[in-house]
């Protein structure tokens, strides 16, 4: 056993020494690299017999990473972390800003560096695509210093702090930037039955890193224990529920709540009737609200009635099937209603259920909606002026705004802040010229109006019919029947709107226009006849550069005459691709698109055009089970389309068990060699085999009963005493406990040595691994070979 000893934290510029002993394992060499930012640091080893000296210089402060070998393989604890500290300045670094952040959310940390100035402290932080994210020093009145960031990116940022050129200690320091916007809920059941386990799926594979909490509450009130299992995209959430009714699951991330939350699952119980559906908990005064009563097959009286604050709302309800009755109240008032549903008399499970009924229309702008939008309904904005908006919410019933500010760039960081029980203030300041979405939300309804649109010029522009920019292939072709765009834009003209006109030779087409914001405008057209048409577009009624624009019209195409082609329309693998061939050589001008929907998600499909008629269609699921291709062609399915493909599972190679007397230590006379590999669960994959051993000591074989067997049985008959070490991959990726150590023994004697040394070497440290070759007569066995392997593809 090799020892490392005299690790200690370093000094920076003083030279850092310590010990490597191999006293214990014989003769050999040792071998040490030392790097600090994937630099390596010059490092001396000096050998006095089993005793080696190691040191290097550090000529920068932070975690440099020491790995010591010993022939050629690390010795046990390496790689080890060496700090390195500047003793001349005491500077350190503190704050939440340091660890974890959401994502465009303006966030902090302090410096301590007492009798520093601006410039002397320098901080860099790294997105984990390597893109720098801007951040801003501020000295505050007791000489430290604040540093504020905010990072559109998600994932691990690394932030170095520099002190007149020097990291401080404790650098590099790792933030998780989290976005629980991006938290998806996946495979939820709708229904489920008491005492069965139950659950959902977390998916924050581009949510960033952050603690994920998860609170159950029965429909008695009470928390439900839930269990938390890690997936490779997030987490597996599962509780068995004790009582039927509707549950509701409250789900966070990083302390804020996810899109969607609270969620609700409904649990029903043999032989009692019971509700589901949104307009349990929540509805819109003067809009239908729906639910459904489901009576399990039983035969009874349905009795419902809905009470508002003030009022009583009437309530139709419609036999559809199987015991099944669709609920509907249209809500007079906003408030919390109470609906009580009996079945024969006796309340159901939840009953009453409590709706929260709000009136996004009732959400008022503190001055009127006159002091914000112009007569276009336009926002008014200043460049770098911070905008302030207060929303009075009194009359609007129970419920939460939420607001979302769009720029140039992307998303902004905004501000809501409830002022007062009955009033929010939303707050934002544009930074660039361009074109602004505004979207405010009451408890999760937009806003009339909403969203709204804004745009900011550092100054007026001059009327000029000239710098109109006109985009789309509405400009220049068509196709009788459908529907064609193109867009206007005028933002560079100054004040204005456009006229336009479209005129065929047979019959003209009438052109809706869009307002998009910022004298922006989406335009539409349907030409109902084949042939050429003449496109008017005027500015403040002079004609745009380029009209009139002369406009071809094709008839349809011929969608039965696509051909498509290839294994990827039947078949694939979750988060592979699989590609087919269409050929539209035949069928006539058109428009080509693919739409792919598994279970509960939609696929990636990417078309690539050849250029001659032919097209290669690439889809990559995301979960496994049957899709759903839809392939049309000028709005037309293709033949064959929509097409079934059946998706198997990714490989995992987490799920491969593997057990039997041929991966643990034995006696050669009476050693059974064969062990079992269950693949079950773990996806369509390729299994591999391989064994290190004694020279020509073995081979191997495996074999399964059928072709849709996942289970395979190994064996290698080894004929030789010594050290086998066997390899399992799945796809490439070791199985849990692979590599496996096998010594083989020619006594039970020298077997139960071994496991005494392996029980006494467990008791006093936590990880032992043998790497030394089994003694026999004085002499050890080496001369290993990389042995026989062997592959098995079970079927998907």
């Amino acid at each position: 056993m090799v020892l490392v000893s005299g690790l200690h934290t370093g000094v920076l510029g003083e030279d850092f020494n310590f010990n490597v002993d191999t006293s214990s394992s014989g003769p050999g060499i040792v071998r040490v690299e030392a790097t600090i930012d994937d630099q390596l640091v010059p490092v001396t080893v000096l050998q006095t017999g089993n005793h080696n000296t190691v040191s290097f210089t550090p000529e920068v402060a932070g975690n440099y990473t020491v790995q010591v070998f010993f022939n050629g393989a690390p010795v046990r604890g390496s790689p080890f972390t060496v700090t390195v500290e500047n003793s001349s300045v005491d500077v350190r670094a503190m704050g939440e800003g340091l660890t974890i952040a959401a994502v465009d959310r303006l966030t902090s940390f302090e410096v301590s560096a007492r009798g520093a100035v601006i410039g002397d402290v320098v901080v860099k932080i790294t997105a984990p695509s390597g893109e720098q994210v801007a951040s801003q020093i501020v000295q505050t009145p007791n000489g430290d210093f604040k540093v504020e960031y905010s990072s559109p990116f998600t994932g691990r940022h690394t932030i170095d702090i520099y002190h007149n050129g020097q990291r401080i200690q404790g650098c590099p320091y790792y933030v998780d930037i989290y976005d629980p916007s991006r938290v998806r809920i996946e495979r939820q059941e709708s229904t489920s039955m008491v005492s069965k386990e139950t659950g959902f799926r977390v998916n924050v594979s581009d949510a960033g890193q952050a603690d994920l909490k998860v609170e159950v509450v029965s429909p008695s009130g009470t928390n439900v224990p839930c269990e938390l299992h890690e997936t490779p995209q997030g987490f597996h959430v599962t509780y068995t529920p004790q009582q039927y009714g509707i549950y509701t699951i409250h789900i966070t991330y990083g302390g804020q709540d996810i899109p969607g939350s609270p969620i609700t699952q409904e649990i029903r119980g043999a032989g009692n009737a019971s509700a589901h559906g949104d307009g349990l908990t929540r509805g819109e005064e003067d809009q239908p609200a729906t639910f459904w009563v489901d009576s399990h097959g039983m035969k009874g009286d349905l009795f419902v009635q809905v009470d508002g604050p003030n009022s009583i709302a009437k309530c139709n309800i419609d036999p559809e099937r199987d015991g099944l009755y669709a609920v509907t109240y249209i809500p007079v008032e906003v408030g919390v209603y109470n609906i009580q549903i009996k079945w024969n008399g006796q309340d159901i499970q939840g009953s009453p259920f409590h709706a929260k009924v709000v009136d996004s229309r009732k959400v008022k702008v503190v001055g009127g909606w006159q002091s914000i939008l112009d007569a276009n309904d336009q926002m008014h904005l200043t460049l770098n002026e911070q905008k302030r908006i207060q929303f009075e919410v009194k009359d609007a019933g129970p419920g939460k705004l939420r607001a979302e500010v769009f720029g140039p760039g992307g998303p902004i960081p905004i501000e809501i802040e409830q002022t007062s029980s009955n009033v929010y203030t939303i707050s934002f300041t544009p930074r660039v010229d361009g074109d602004y979405r505004v979207s405010v939300w009451w408890s999760d309804i937009p806003l009339p109006k909403s969203p709204y649109y804004a745009i900011v010029r550092s100054a007026s522009l001059p009327i000029d019919h000239t710098k109109v920019i006109l985009s789309g292939h509405g400009l220049k072709e068509a196709r009788v029947n459908q529907e064609t765009e193109f867009i206007v834009d005028g933002s560079e003209a100054g004040p204005g709107q456009p006229d336009i006109r479209l005129i065929g030779v047979n019959s003209n087409a009438d052109v809706r226009m869009t307002s998009l914001g910022g004298h922006r405008y989406r335009c539409t057209y349907t030409a109902t006849s084949s042939g050429a048409y003449l496109l008017h577009i005027s500015w403040n009624d002079k004609q745009v550069r380029g009209s009139p624009f002369k406009i071809n019209v094709m008839a349809s195409s011929d969608a039965q005459k696509v051909i498509a082609s290839g294994e990827g329309l039947r078949s694939g693998i979750m988060s592979k691709e699989s590609k087919s061939i269409i050929d539209t050589r035949r069928a006539g001008p058109g428009e080509l698109t693919a739409y792919c929907m598994g279970p509960h998600r939609a696929s990636h499909c990417e078309l690539f055009d050849h250029k001659d008629g032919t097209f290669t269609l690439t889809v990559r699921p995301q979960e496994a089970d049957k899709h759903t291709l839809t392939v049309k062609y000028g709005g037309e399915h293709i033949a064959g389309s929509p097409f079934t493909l059946q998706v198997s599972g990714a490989p995992d190679a987490s799920k491969v068990r593997v057990t039997g007397p041929g991966v643990e230590p034995g006696i050669l006379a009476t050693f059974q060699s064969r062990f079992i590999v269950e693949t079950r669960g773990a996806g369509a994959g390729q299994l591999t085999v391989r064994i290190r051993g004694p020279k020509g000591a073995f081979r191997v074989e495996m074999q399964r009963e059928s072709q849709k067997d996942r289970t395979i049985l190994c064996r290698y008959d080894p004929t030789e005493i010594g050290d086998y070490l066997i390899h399992v991959k799945w796809s490439g990726e070791h199985v849990p406990g692979s590599p496996f150590h096998v010594p083989i023994f020619d006594t039970q004697d020298e077997l139960e040595r071994f496991v005494l040394q392996q029980q006494h070497s467990t008791a006093h440290t936590t990880h032992t691994h043998t790497n030394s070759p089994i003694m026999r007569n004085g002499s050890a066995h080496s001369g290993y070979e990389k042995g026989p392997y062997g592959r098995w593809t079970p079927e998907t």
